[in-house]
């Protein structure tokens, strides 16, 4: 995988990643996206795609997460995703783990406050698009995997509770901060 074939890639993930959020109701909803991430396996194939994306942006951290580093990169321009301008590229080094390498997932912000799992899935529930979707949702009857975490690093001022939904090899996560938040890079605004 190279930068360019990753590029040529993105309209289809865009669509693939849309049409997730549409049918969850997320387009509606009109929640901004802080970010995009993507999977890579080969080790060679990080350390180019991290030398391509600096030369169209800057690194704005790089923590050791797992063992492996993670980084988000910055981008001097907005890469659209769908409805989305989305400047910021969440890069996680490879893990051993064998994964379909390209574009992985999009995070969207509800800003809601949640500091805990059970708040963020409470937060979610109560999105006019998703109520009438819940049960269905919550059982897994229509294919679309549901699935909560709540990661925090050592230095980062708040916990990043998300909510991911997954089907057909595309995610579309909520979380209740904009990933600059997490990191300290951004004040905390109220929610």
């Amino acid at each position: 995988m190279n930068y360019q074939q990753l590029m040529e890639q993105l309209p289809q993930f865009a669509d693939a990643a849309t049409q997730l959020a549409d049918r969850l109701g997320l387009v509606r909803a009109r929640l901004h996206a802080d970010h995009i991430a993507l999977r890579l396996t080969n080790l060679a194939d990080a350390e180019a795609i991290k030398s391509e994306l600096l030369g169209h942006g800057k690194l704005l951290s790089e923590k050791q997460i797992n063992g492996r580093p993670i980084l988000l990169i910055q981008l001097d321009t907005p890469i659209q995703v769908g409805p989305w301008a989305i400047d910021l590229i969440e890069l996680p080094f490879p893990d051993g783990k064998k994964r379909r390498d390209g574009w992985e997932h999009v995070e969207l912000v509800l800003p809601c406050g949640a500091t805990d799992k059970a708040q963020m899935l409470d937060a979610v529930r109560q999105l006019p698009a998703i109520i009438a979707k819940w049960p269905v949702l919550s059982d897994g009857s229509i294919g679309i995997e549901m699935k909560s975490s709540c990661p925090k690093g050592d230095d980062e001022p708040v916990t990043n509770p998300t909510v991911a939904f997954r089907y057909d090899g595309v995610t579309v996560k909520i979380h209740p901060w904009d990933i600059r938040q997490v990191l300290g890079l951004m004040p905390i605004a109220a929610a």
